[in-house]
């Protein structure tokens, strides 16, 4: 608490912030005022909805403004009253994590007399200046987005998110250029993330819990959680003095599946689904209830190509094509209590844990792993007075991924079409399957989190404007990772084999390499972190149409590695924040905002191992394919810490520095258009820099420190960075009967910076570093290049050939529902997407250049190491970017058409959904090897998108 305590004494001295929203609430505030303009002070204003229990209240100040804050999504009446006035009576939509603007005019009369006012909200955010979307539950249930549907299908609809999938559907989600995994994910401002990945595969939830989600994609405020991708805020329904209810289903048989892959097998989609939810009073006004819960049963296709069948059909006698499968429950239970008019007590459990079996298009036999697990949390809302108001919320989460075990007694045994040599070693060129064992080992994550929040909100006016202060305090105390490895085959793990003849599928292999590790199990790490923040945030208000936004946020991240006691980092982190938006009309329908922040990534993207935890192994290579294995590489078992050599005492967070502008405008019939700008730059990424390697007049000699091979110094990476560039255009429409979103975005990116320090292509090819296209990962690289003599770094990435899913240079989305005459259903989803890059195209050499020294080098103490410099490979082109490929344009088209049936108080929502109307078969990524020139799947693409598909939906609601 002391911590604590003192960065929130510095903060108060530092500076206010952006107004935040902790939770999934929205807000309503205005400024009350007779006929003639008067304010008026001591109104009650009063907000209610068929949809959020209890009541919400209000009473203007002597400026006559209010505010309605922590107003869970949802349609409201809001009613102002005051003595010898009439009583106004509003309607207005509050969304996930929005602020609205509501002015309200009343005229004498008396006060019995109740009248309905008539006007178009108004629906632009003039409090903040960052970018976010708001996509109802409703939209997400009317439309035809994944045959899966998942709640995450509404990120689909949102303006820079970049989407893509990869075996048994799974999908990942890029927003402005982040990696998927770190994304801030939320419900009912709960942090349901898991402590090691937050990838959004890991919540399983019935999507008729959801009212609304938030994605905030820029300009983030202090409050979030610290992470560089988007802000994910799911607002989950509640019950209410009523009781209700849903039962839906989702049918897909495997015959309403067309094929898009001739010859081959498609990523057919045959599924059952059932979602139940229902919600009512337990006392009266008092204390409410609502439960959800999801039955899912679906055997996924894989995509295979007639020529992966063949290969597989060859080296396999008896193959059959076999599907991933999933079959899970999803639960969801939540309570909210009105302790009093000024309290409020929520909180809800969660368990999600699904089990699914999935494949490549190459392997022999699936793999099977476990995401989720078990989230909690409880939040208190008071309001103390009309100026101030306050939240506590605790919760708790051990989401993981967790593999099962494949059961083979046989390594993983992958088979080429042939080899070439390279660094004293066999390569394999042209892969061909992976057969026995689909992995080398299966792992345990134990994982978990613990989160604790706490926030002040303080209103203030004076002769220089209104003040929207808040202060908090966000302490994640007790943040656990861990990684348990469990060897297949009792330690002979893994076999690289070739065709006896090439070309030539008789089922005749000859093995070339062998690896056997010295155990069957390892603890990879054991880990503890802590993040406690404090924030203070400032809207103020300094005249009625222009709102300044600025503040900080400070963090102190700790990580101890409990596998060797040593503390690997503790750095305290400070994030400025500063936006400005100004309504160009007094009305408040036509906006420019511009902001600029520093935010830091997850506390989890710098968990660092102390030392080196790894069993002995051995790689043995017959290099003439005579049957005889002469060739051995003994990497020696560590269990070894040297924190002066693998940490560096200054690692801190990476982080964004970013800023944007944008316009935003209220047309008529509930439109809005807005127009974006945001540029980003990932700072300090995460990268591991060798420092036992030798070497002299660009040539390697060995190693420093004889009894090891390389060693990696964990570090910040000041050489080089990703810059992201974004234009955005967007259209929204919300009414009864009409609701849909619109969306374009070009991107550019490039990598500003040059080479790392023992990167092998700063010695081979240090001219070749520009790269604006595929350009890797953003989150940095705790890889190790020069392990595989093989492999040729791309500099920040230490992998070579590597691309990304998120560099996209075009993005089209459209999504609309509409109920017309005689309650027909109709929808439609479209999306493109212009490709992804392939990575840096490599080619080959004869034989390693001797410039760089021999192919291997016998060390003073006898032992024979690879020289990562003598590798075959090169990047083809002058630079990275240069000849990069791409995967073919993805345009996927999906119609709803349906019809609404009311009797008494049932609904019957029933409609047949088509996915990829046009059958359209872009593969949406790059096969291994499909970036080298010498490779036989050089230019091969994999994974192709869903076929074309019928589901019936039906959902009773009462």
């Amino acid at each position: 608490m002391y911590r604590i305590s003192s960065l929130l004494f510095l903060a108060l001295l530092s500076a206010s912030s952006v107004h935040a929203q902790t939770t999934a609430n929205g807000s309503v505030r205005g400024v009350v005022a007779d006929e003639q303009g008067a304010v008026l002070p001591g109104v009650s204003i009063v907000a209610t909805s068929e949809t959020v229990p209890g009541i919400h209240a209000a009473t203007t100040h002597s400026d006559g403004s209010y505010r309605l804050l922590d107003l869970p999504p949802g349609d409201y009446v809001i009613v102002a009253t005051l003595p010898s006035f009439e009583s106004p009576e509003s309607r207005v939509t509050v969304r996930a994590g929005g602020n609205r603007d509501l002015n309200i005019v009343m005229t004498i009369g008396s006060i019995d007399e109740t009248v309905e006012v008539t006007q178009e909200t108004p629906l632009l955010e003039t409090q903040n200046a960052g970018q976010s979307v708001q996509i109802s539950g409703r939209l997400l249930r009317s439309m035809p987005l994944s045959e899966r549907r998942e709640w995450f299908g509404a990120l689909t609809l949102a303006p820079g998110v970049t989407t893509a999938e990869w075996a048994n559907n799974e999908k990942f989600f890029y927003v402005h250029g982040a990696a998927a995994n770190t994304n801030v994910i939320q419900i009912d401002g709960a942090d349901v993330a898991p402590a090691l990945l937050s990838g959004v595969g890991y919540i399983g939830l019935n999507t008729d819990l959801i009212d609304d989600i938030q994605v905030k994609t820029a300009g983030v405020d202090a409050s979030s959680p610290l992470g560089v991708g988007g802000v994910i805020n799911i607002a989950t329904a509640s019950g209410t003095n009523e009781l209700r209810g849903t039962t839906s289903a989702f049918l897909q048989p495997r015959a309403w599946n067309a094929s898009n892959t001739p010859g081959g097998t498609s990523s057919t989609v045959d599924q059952r689904h059932v979602d139940l939810s229902l919600g009512g009073p337990v006392v009266r006004d008092r204390l409410w209830a609502f439960g959800a819960y999801r039955y899912v049963d679906v055997e996924n296709g894989i995509s295979r190509t007639s020529t992966e069948l063949e290969a597989l059909r060859a080296l396999v006698p008896g193959f059959a094509p076999f599907d991933g499968t999933n079959e899970a429950h999803f639960w969801f239970t939540k309570l909210n209590g009105q302790l009093s008019n000024a309290h409020r007590l929520e909180g809800f459990y969660q368990r999600d844990v699904n089990p699914v079996t999935s494949a490549t298009a190459v392997v022999e036999h699936p793999t099977t792993e476990a995401a989720g697990g078990n989230g909690a949390s409880v939040r208190l809302s008071s309001i103390w007075s009309d100026r101030l108001t306050t939240r506590f919320g605790a919760s708790y989460n051990d989401k993981r991924n967790d593999d099962r075990d494949p059961g083979i007694d046989e390594p993983l045994r992958r088979v080429f079409q042939d080899t070439i040599p390279s660094g004293g070693r066999l390569v394999g060129n042209g892969r061909l399957a992976n057969l026995d064992s689909p992995v080398t080992a299966w792992n345990e994550q134990p994982n978990s989190k613990l989160t604790l929040s706490f926030d002040a909100t303080l209103f203030a006016s004076h002769l220089l404007g209104s003040h929207e202060l808040q202060v908090g305090a966000y302490a994640q105390p007790r943040i656990e990772v861990g990684l348990r490895t469990f060897y297949v085959n009792d330690g002979f793990v893994f076999e690289e084999a070739v065709l006896r003849e090439p070309s030539v599928l008789d089922g005749t292999v000859q093995p070339f390499h062998r690896q056997i590790v010295d155990g069957t199990e390892l603890t990879n790490s054991r880990r503890e972190g802590e993040d406690l923040a404090v924030y203070v945030q400032d809207a103020w208000r300094p005249i009625v149409n222009l709102t300044i936004n600025a503040g900080i946020r400070i963090d102190r991240i700790a990580w101890t590695d409990r596998l060797f006691d040593v503390t690997t980092q503790r750095t305290t982190e400070i994030g400025p924040r500063l936006g400005v938006n100004y309504a160009l009309t007094r009305n408040g329908r036509n906006v420019v905002r511009a902001h600029w922040v520093r935010v830091h990534d997850h506390p989890s993207q710098t968990r660092i191992s102390a030392g080196t935890s790894a069993l002995g192994r051995r790689d043995l290579y017959d290099l003439d394919l005579d049957g005889t294995f002469e060739t051995v590489y003994e990497t020696p078992a560590t269990l070894a810490v040297r924190p002066d050599r693998t940490i560096d005492r200054n690692l801190h967070q990476p982080f964004i520095h970013e800023w944007g502008t944008g316009y935003e405008t209220q047309l008529g019939g509930n439109v809005t258009a807005r127009v974006d700008v945001v540029r980003r730059r990932f700072r300090d990424r995460l990268t591991f820099v060798e420092t036992n390697a030798q070497y002299r007049d660009n040539s390697f000699v060995g190693y420093e420190d004889e009894a090891f091979n390389e060693l990696y110094l964990a570090t910040n990476n000041q050489w080089n960075s990703p810059v992201y560039s974004s234009f955005e255009v967007a259209l929204t429409k919300r009414t009864a009967r009409l609701e849909g979103i619109a969306s374009y975005v070009r991107q550019w990116r490039h990598i500003a910076g040059t080479w790392q320090p023992n990167d092998p292509a700063a010695f081979i090819q240090p001219q070749a570093f520009a790269n604006d296209k595929g350009i890797g990962s953003p989150t940095g690289s705790t890889g190790t290049p020069s392990t595989d003599a093989n492999s040729l770094s791309d500099g920040h990435m230490s992998q070579r050939g590597t691309g990304s899913a998120q560099w996209q240079n075009h993005i089209v989305r459209v999504g609309v529902t509409y109920t017309g005459p005689w309650q027909l259903l109709l929808a439609s989803t479209y999306a493109f997407q212009s490709g992804a890059w392939s990575g840096p195209i490599i080619s080959s050499l004869d034989s390693p250049d001797p410039a760089f020294g021999p192919e291997t080098v016998t060390l003073s103490n006898g032992r024979v190491v690879a020289n990562p410099l003598a590798t075959t490979l090169r990047f083809a082109f002058p630079t990275r970017g240069e000849g990069q490929l791409r995967t073919p344009t993805l345009h996927t088209w999906n119609v709803r058409i349906g019809r609404r049936f009311l009797w008494r108080a049932l609904t019957l929502d029933a409609g047949l959904d088509v996915f990829n109307v046009t059958n359209n078969g872009a593969d949406l990524s790059f096969e291994s090897g499909a970036t080298e020139t010498f490779n036989p799947l050089f230019g091969s693409t994999t994974f192709r998108q869903l076929p074309r598909s019928a589901q019936l939906v039906l959902r009773l609601s009462y």
